[in-house]
């Protein structure tokens, strides 16, 4: 048999990669036979010219030659035999939990092991010591006791703890110094010391206060019970709760007579008395009594000493003095009160002196700004009618001067007229330009023009009639007296 030749071998290479592209893709061909597939080299743009033109037969190289060809055949269908198999999902395990019938014990003596541990923080409390268990333990063990129904037996305990420690703190102030500014300190932290201690007794015992107090009716917040005991205490304490208020009142006296006062320790008593309570009863009352024994005494004594626009002055400085006091430490439910009570007893018993010995001389004076205080001050005790009947006596008196003096005759119109701009210029400053005032000053000067008869104004025998004539013309239109005016013609 003879052997094939390279060319019937090639050939038969090809034939063979034709019948097998039928059934698997085309291979990648190699990197000559891409370059081949090039149109022919054409060299004329170098300015090279061939006549021979080069052919590239790719049937001339065998695929055995070319080691980079690509398989992209698709792996045998036996290579999954290979794979594992999936299993199948189990069943989940059901967890059962048993429940125990028998119940949890309590230790022994529970209650009492921890309420130990409680009274021995909160006495360590009360007396400013240092405690070994921490806060964190004694809330939990306050927790422990709610949990267990033992809040009640809990609350009563923490409260006869409390009540022995104020009634020991109070009864130490009975026979302390007669100083009445040091015990007035000394209650002070009294009251500070018990602020202090009942918060950290709440603190601790905060969920008692959240859940046994909130759940039961008329039991107090552990807050309120201490109050409520430093109330009890004061009261069985007359000594103590006399001499308090008797050195607050001795303190804001001697500050209204000039001397220097400890106003914080003066609105730190103030503001205990609120919260116990007994603020109206044990300090107001007292108060306000002293207030108008002090004011009353001092209206007699500066009326008689001080002429009008003085006392006037000093009895506008009294009263805001008194609105500072209110702003400061005086409780604001007595301002009220308070000022009612000083400008009764500075003013309201002083209307008629001080319109006799000081209201004429401040109208001859044109004195606007003292007349503006006596305005402003007489219509904080609803006494301006009073005010207003001084005026209408003023100008009848002083016109009445003008008119009926004969000697005068020839200059009475146009001093009218003047008198007129004058309390016309008081009205619009000093008395805010009251209706009823106005209305007063032309009821007056209707009057001062009805005193003498129309005959005795002008005379029309009178070679000077004609110019009192005008002028009287002017006076009634001053006054708004046109009908009157008409009248007199």
């Amino acid at each position: 048999m003879s052997l094939p030749t390279k060319r019937s071998a090639t050939a038969t290479a090809s034939t063979a990669g034709t019948s097998t592209s039928s059934t698997y893709p085309p291979m990648k061909k190699a990197k000559c036979q891409a370059a081949s597939a090039f149109s022919p080299l054409d060299y004329s743009k170098n300015g090279l010219h061939h006549s021979d033109e080069v052919v590239f037969d790719p049937s001339s190289i065998s695929l055995d030659d070319d080691p980079k060809l690509v398989d992209y055949r698709p792996p045998p269908a036996a290579a999954n035999l290979s794979r594992k198999k999936a299993t199948l999902p189990q069943p989940a395990k059901k967890l059962v939990i048993k429940l125990v019938k028998a119940k949890p014990t309590l230790p022994t003596n529970f209650e009492e092991d921890t309420w130990a541990k409680l009274q021995s923080a909160i006495k360590a409390i009360f007396l400013k010591q240092p405690d070994s268990c921490d806060l964190e333990k004694l809330y939990q063990a306050v927790n422990d006791l709610c949990l267990h129904k033992m809040g009640g037996n809990l609350y009563l305990r923490i409260e006869k703890e409390c009540e022995a420690h104020i009634s020991a703190a109070l009864q130490s102030l009975v026979g302390q110094s007669p100083d009445l500014e040091v015990f007035l300190k000394l209650v002070a932290t009294c009251w500070k010391d018990l602020c202090d201690q009942m918060l950290m007794i709440r603190g601790i015992a905060l969920y008692l206060d959240r859940t046994y107090v909130k759940q039961t009716p008329n039991v107090r917040s552990l807050w309120d019970m201490g109050l409520q005991l430093f109330r009890k205490h004061l009261s069985l304490s007359p000594e103590v709760e006399h001499k308090t208020v008797t050195g607050i009142l001795r303190m804001i006296e001697r500050e209204r007579l000039g001397e220097s006062a400890d106003r914080s320790l003066l609105d730190h008593l103030l503001k205990m008395f609120t919260s116990l309570g007994i603020y109206a009863e044990s300090f107001e009352s007292p108060f306000l009594e002293c207030t108008s024994e002090f004011y009353a005494s001092e209206g007699m004594k500066y009326m008689q000493q001080s002429d009008v626009p003085d006392y006037l002055k000093h009895v506008e400085s009294r009263l805001n003095e008194e609105q500072d006091r209110c702003n400061i430490y005086i409780d604001a439910s007595t301002k009220k009160p308070l000022i009612a009570t000083a400008e009764k007893q500075l003013l309201e018993r002083h209307i008629s002196a001080i319109l006799d010995k000081g209201f004429m001389m401040l109208m001859d004076g044109h004195r606007i700004k003292d007349l503006q205080t006596m305005y402003s001050l007489f219509l904080r005790v609803n006494s301006l009618e009073s005010l207003r009947q001084a005026l209408s006596m003023y100008i009848r008196r002083t016109g009445q001067g003008m008119v009926m003096d004969e000697e005068k005759d020839k200059d009475m119109v146009s001093s009218l007229l003047e008198f007129k701009a004058s309390l016309d210029s008081v009205w619009e400053e000093s008395f805010s330009k009251n209706e009823g005032f106005c209305i007063t000053v032309k009821d007056a000067f209707e009057h001062l023009i009805n005193l003498r008869q129309v005959s005795l104004l002008f005379c029309r025998s009178d070679l000077n009639w004609l110019p009192n004539y005008i002028i009287l013309n002017k006076l009634c239109a001053a006054c708004d007296y046109y009908n009157f005016f008409l009248k007199m013609q």
